[in-house]
């Protein structure tokens, strides 16, 4: 089962936009040895999007390459709009031995809650005849759909489907009843950074988090205290991070985070692909000088 701190990796470019692989490599080893529970490329942070069949392989191997014989689980973002074509990405990915596919509900056609679940058992059928879990992606803001918490623990029946990635912008009732509700074999991780360590205090499993690609150290810490019981060092650390994700996402993500590692040389460059544009220096030498304070 999912637990701990997740990072959706971002992708490295130079300032030609072609693929910076060494960046990512070294990216991902901090991360390895800062004792995240998993990484995940080809997230929403990671601009799977704007990223063609070649340069997917190529970002996965290179963070496969970085977990091999280590306890860092990979997981896959390979949700797409469409069942066929999210079924195809999980054949594409198929020779990495993932660990689990992260799948968003999909996006613009607004299916029905029925229509949603539908796709989802579907896909983990295929992801049952390949030996791999999934990770659902509630995320209402950038799908334009929302999946109830009784749609989620009918998923969560399915023994493929051992977790699901929770960012729908609040602790609501529907998230609130999701927690309560769960079983051991389905994990609640917060998807929202700034409710990561209040969800993990009621029952979540951990967080995947843009945010700890900064100050990873602080947040594994955190949600390990959450776990553990460790109240109030969890929620001490929690109010040291709050400004780092304020900061981070003070400009569409990933750009700020991006901006961040560059400055700090741990990336080559803060590009961004379009649509995106990179944040302003304001923003990303703020979220640098508060990690250099930390």
């Amino acid at each position: 089962m999912f637990e701990g701190v997740y990072v959706p990796v971002v992708t490295p470019f130079f300032e030609d936009g072609s693929l910076d692989l060494v960046s990512l490599s070294k990216l991902c080893e901090r991360l390895v040895s800062q004792d995240v529970a998993g990484i995940i490329p080809l997230g929403t942070t990671g601009e799977a999007s704007a990223l063609n069949a070649s340069e997917r392989h190529e970002v996965v191997a290179t963070c496969a390459k970085e977990v091999s014989g280590t306890d860092v689980e990979l997981l896959i973002g390979a949700g797409t709009n469409s069942t066929a074509t999210t079924l195809e990405r999980m054949e594409e990915y198929g020779e990495f031995n993932a660990d689990a596919f992260l799948i968003v509900t999909p996006y613009y056609v607004r299916p029905s809650e029925e229509g949603i679940i539908a796709h989802y058992l579907t896909v983990a059928e295929k992801a049952n005849e390949m030996g791999i879990d999934i990770m659902l992606y509630n995320v209402p803001a950038r799908t334009g759909r929302s999946i109830s918490s009784e749609g989620l623990l009918t998923c969560g029946t399915h023994p493929r489907i051992t977790g699901v990635k929770q960012a729908v912008g609040s602790l609501d009732d529907d998230t609130l009843n999701l927690i309560a509700n769960t079983t051991d074999e389905f994990a609640i991780l917060s998807g929202d950074d700034y409710l990561a360590a209040p969800m993990a205090l009621i029952g979540a499993k951990g967080a995947v988090a843009a945010s700890a690609h900064i100050a990873t150290s602080l947040w594994v810490e955190m949600i390990d205290c959450a776990l553990n019981g460790e109240a109030a060092r969890a929620l001490d650390i929690h109010k040291q991070l709050l400004p780092i994700v304020r900061a981070g996402f003070a400009e569409p993500n990933p750009t700020v985070f991006k901006g961040a590692l560059a400055a700090s040389g741990e990336i080559t460059s803060d590009f961004v692909r379009l649509p995106l544009i990179p944040a302003t220096k304001e923003s990303s030498q703020a979220l640098a000088k508060l990690a250099s304070n930390l």
